[in-house]
């Protein structure tokens, strides 16, 4: 099943009223959710205009799939559609800015904002998925940072490397002080570019069959500049949490 956008007047709000009688992203088989995902994705990134070579390849759609099934499963598959469709037309308060790099900070900031208005829409219109309960279930985002900032605090103090801790998703987080100048980031990045190369040549080395060589050199290059971007972020993230969470204590 792929959802697609519905053409003709276009109404969130009725949107979301029949998004309550059907089923939420988690209820679908895996491969399906994915598929739906990567779809609504795909469409999204090139009615946004982000160029060919920008376009989310295999490595950012299976992180933006596992971050939604993770973060956003209470969403059905017509919420996700729509929730990306209001961003491009505008209908939340400030429109996110993708600056021709789609990943997946950029999607959970949409759907954040989506959630946000739902719940808003939800107690104004008195609407539920569960006709005794007053109110659709509110997922409790404040308790998914703190805990998605314990486990890379958790991971920080087991000595883990910078660039491999998963912390690219509070890149908003960090005050300016601690963010590094355009000059200071794009050294960065061409660094971990040469990381990864060395670590593409390595991995290529040790692997014997041609076949999947080819294939690790495919996925090293859909995925480079992507993967180079997330762990820069990774690198001033866990500077900025080491500086004033770890150290200070």
């Amino acid at each position: 099943m792929i959802v697609a956008e519905k053409k003709g007047n276009y109404s969130p709000l009725d949107e979301l009223k029949k998004s309550y009688s059907l089923s939420r992203i988690n209820e679908y088989p895996i491969n399906d959710a994915k598929t739906i995902i990567e779809a609504s994705i795909y469409q999204d990134a090139t009615l946004k205009g982000i160029k060919d070579e920008n376009l989310p390849g295999e490595f950012v759609l299976d992180d933006i799939s596992e971050m939604i099934l993770k973060m956003f499963w209470m969403l059905t598959p017509e919420e996700i559609v729509s929730a990306l469709k209001m961003d491009r037309f505008g209908y939340f308060e400030e429109k996110s800015q993708h600056y021709q790099f789609y990943g997946t900070e950029y999607v959970a900031e949409i759907l954040k904002k989506y959630c946000k208005w739902k719940r808003k829409k939800a107690e104004e219109h008195n609407l539920s998925r569960v006709p005794e309960r007053q109110i659709e279930f509110k997922p409790d985002h404040d308790l998914i940072d703190r805990e998605y900032l314990e486990v890379i605090l958790s991971d920080l103090k087991k000595g883990k490397s910078y660039r491999h801790t998963n912390a690219y998703l509070l890149i908003k987080s960090v005050p300016n002080e601690f963010k590094p100048t355009e000059k200071q980031y794009y050294s960065l990045l061409e660094k971990e570019e040469k990381i990864m190369e060395e670590e593409k040549d390595l991995k290529s080395k040790e692997e014997k069959d041609p076949l999947i060589v080819k294939k690790i050199i495919r996925e090293f290059n859909e995925s480079l500049k992507v993967k180079a971007h997330q762990r820069v972020f990774n690198i001033i993230v866990c500077s900025w949490l080491y500086k004033t969470k770890i150290k200070t204590n």
